[in-house]
């Protein structure tokens, strides 16, 4: 087995023991310190330490190793300026000291740099994602506009189809009563005419001396009787021919209308899915806009922390 990986398991361990002992999130980032440095001869940085403790926000182990670093270097000073040591140990000391502080500083000031450069990307990153997400739902509001544009107009065509339908309906009942109506003209003239024949029959044989005034008298009412029926007859033909043509008309009308009706509700019922769909991805795209805003704010946040805290 790996020895390095023996060491990371043990240290992980002992550093989940640590948090068991100390309930301030402080204190386990300065014992993690001094767990690392001095048992470990890690040098701590504020992303090693965020990494394996994982509490707080990212300011709590900069500000923790700051204080790791200060503690270190009073204590330090104080041990090399002790009378009992050699001046020359002390000098070297004071140089071990001083060189191991430089390149603590050196390895922080690393790490927060990384920190800071992750963050900053990070920014970047949910800043692009906004700017793509409200591009993409200012585009499906622009199209879902025109959509219910479109609707709004397919509406408003159906709407005349039917006036229209209506409008041809209503001509029909008019043209058909008008036919009845002439169909009951030309009965009752029919019977008005059969029973002036039957009455002047009935005149033939009872006033049989005045037969050439009723036979002239026959002819006049009748030659009169016969070229009105003729034209109410053809009247009534032509009112007949109009009332073909009429309706071949209106059949042909209602057959287009009743296609144009089924197109225009099946581009209804996609345009609807269409609205539905639209409406569903913008409110969707709302909500990753409001959760990437969020997480903008808090990166934003820690950033601003930490570099306050440097």
């Amino acid at each position: 087995m790996n020895t390095a990986f023996i060491n990371e398991q043990q240290l992980q361990t002992e550093i989940d023991t640590l948090k068991t002992q100390f309930a301030d999130t402080k204190d386990i980032y300065r014992e993690v310190c001094v767990l690392l440095f001095f048992r470990y001869g890690i040098t701590p940085t504020a992303n090693k330490l965020y990494q394996y403790v994982r509490r707080g926000s990212m300011s709590a182990p900069a500000e923790a190793l700051n204080k790791f670093w200060l503690e270190l270097r009073e204590k330090s000073r104080v041990r090399i300026e002790r009378p009992d040591i050699p001046e020359n140990i002390a000098a070297l000391a004071g140089n071990l000291i001083a060189n191991l502080w430089n390149e603590a500083q050196k390895a922080a000031q690393a790490g927060f740099s990384e920190l800071v450069d992750n963050a900053t990307a990070e920014i970047d990153q949910y800043k692009l994602q906004s700017e793509t997400a409200e591009q993409k739902t200012s585009n499906i509001e622009l199209t879902l506009h025109e959509i219910q544009a479109e609707l709004k107009n397919a509406l408003n065509r159906l709407s005349e189809s039917e006036n229209l339908r209506q409008v041809n309906t209503l001509t029909l009942t008019e043209k058909e009563k008008s036919l009845k109506t002439l169909e009951n003209e030309y009965e009752h003239l029919k019977a008005l005419l059969i029973s002036t024949r039957e009455g002047f029959g009935a005149e033939i044989t009872k006033i049989s001396n005045l037969m050439d005034k009723s036979e002239e008298r026959f002819k006049l009412h009748e030659s009169k009787y016969l070229i009105d029926i003729d034209r109410y007859r053809q009247r009534a033909l032509s009112l007949q021919k109009d009332l073909n043509k009429m309706s071949d008309m209106l059949q042909s009308e209602q057959s287009a209308n009743i296609k144009e009706i089924a197109s225009l509700n099946k581009t209804n019922t996609l345009l609807n899915n269409k609205v539905g769909l639209y409406e569903g991805q913008i409110e969707s795209l709302k909500i990753d806009r409001i959760e990437l805003n969020k997480r903008l704010k808090t990166t934003e946040n820690k950033l601003l922390k930490a570099l306050q805290k440097k």
